[in-house]
């Protein structure tokens, strides 16, 4: 995926602009790539905001909106900063005759159907500027009616809040790595240039890689002619060494971005493994001496219950058996359960029930204490499905 970055973020913005109605679906891929590979969502994001700075200044409309479309999903999904669309809507305004030129609301319309609800909850007082400054052309005796009749509908937009647009493929993600690129950051594009590099010993490198995958999943390279296929990493049972290694080395070159999201992948696996054992005791205590005393081994816990239709009993005994072997994991139990309680008006109907289902049990446990929940019930801006499952369960 790294060496073939520049072809994917052609041949994936080709067939975006060439099926529009398929943008979310497209975004949603970058978004997900993002997620391990932050480089690829920055190029994919660069090349949008590059592709529609050169159609928006020829007044190409038809090849305008795409990119505008595809830059508003990925604001949606926190790849782009919502400052972004702020500048892309002043842009507008700054660059154009609003008064005769129609080409500028259009593309603001495009903008703010997508994207407007998550720019107005980041920066509100932003958007509410910009959209005053439209607001002015319509006291324009001289303004074209199809432009005004555009701009009242931005303002009826406005009006109405704004809605998210095609976020149902895949969830909200709390980890996502967010860009912050702007018009004037992506002029110079000579870096971008694709190369390509001839490889005279192709099929020897080739076959050194699938040796590499092939012992990562406890295979001898004498057995490859044996296996049709590398059996899904997921269902290793084997693989925790490898992960424990990985984690160790992340520890040592942390400010890479790529790796602390591999960090977090590493957890992820690691926690599921822990699901398939009987015994994992060892296993943890691996965990433990290379995890960093933070949140982000809570929320991967919280995020694997999640994937279940139901709450699991082993994850909240995972998470005792953590505080046992380190007790400072105990500490953070209870600021993971005070910030998820705080943060649950995010949350969906499902993880509502298993979120309070997995600290009703830690409070089983006794790793959270009661009097902390009787002080959060006091929060008015919480959620009121979560604590209201939260107590009746913990009554229970």
């Amino acid at each position: 995926m790294i060496r073939g970055k520049h072809m994917f973020c052609r041949f994936i913005i080709s067939a975006q602009h060439f099926s529009t109605t398929d943008t979310h679906v497209y975004a949603t891929l970058v978004a997900v790539i993002n997620l391990v590979l932050p480089e690829i969502g920055k190029l994919v994001l660069k090349k949008c905001v590059i592709l529609f700075q050169s159609t928006f200044f020829r007044n190409n409309i038809l090849d305008c909106s795409p990119s505008v479309m595809f830059i508003g999903h990925l604001i949606n999904h926190g790849v782009a900063d919502e400052k972004l669309g702020i500048e892309i809507l002043r842009n507008l305004l700054e660059q154009h005759d609003i008064s005769n030129d129609i080409f500028p609301i259009k593309i603001a319309i495009v903008l703010l159907k997508i994207c407007g609800k998550k720019i107005s909850e980041a920066h509100k007082d932003l958007l509410t500027e910009v959209l005053d400054d439209m607001l002015i052309f319509l006291n324009n005796e001289e303004l074209n009616a199809e432009v005004r009749n555009d701009v009242k509908l931005i303002l009826i937009l406005q009006e109405n809040g704004f809605k998210f647009q095609q976020l149902d493929l895949v969830p909200a993600n709390e980890y996502q790595i967010t860009h912050f690129q702007t018009l004037e950051t992506v002029v110079d594009t000579a870096s971008d240039k694709i190369s390509y590099h001839y490889d005279s010993e192709f099929e020897f490198h080739e076959q050194k890689y699938k040796n590499l995958i092939l012992k990562s999943q406890g295979y001898d390279s004498e057995e490859e002619n044996g296996l049709e296929s590398v059996t899904d990493f997921n269902n290793q049972y084997d693989g925790e060494k490898e992960l424990i290694k990985v984690m160790k080395h992340i520890n040592d070159i942390e400010k890479d971005t790529n790796m602390l999201s591999l960090r977090k992948v590493c957890l992820r696996k690691l926690i599921n493994l822990t699901y398939l054992m009987t015994d994992y005791t060892k296993l943890v205590q691996q965990i433990v001496k290379y995890c960093q005393v933070n949140m982000d081994l809570f929320n991967m816990i919280i995020d694997c219950c999640c994937e279940h239709s139901t709450y699991e009993n082993h994850f909240g005994n995972l998470t005792k058996e953590l505080t046992e072997t380190d007790a400072r994991f105990a500490d953070m139990v209870e600021i993971a359960f005070i910030y998820c309680y705080v943060i649950s008006d995010k949350f969906d109907s499902h993880r509502t029930q298993i979120v309070s289902s997995y600290f009703v049990h830690l409070l089983e446990l006794g790793l959270i204490p009661s009097k902390l929940l009787s002080l959060l019930g006091e929060l008015v801006y919480a959620n009121t499905d979560y604590s209201t499952i939260l107590f009746q369960k913990h009554n229970e």
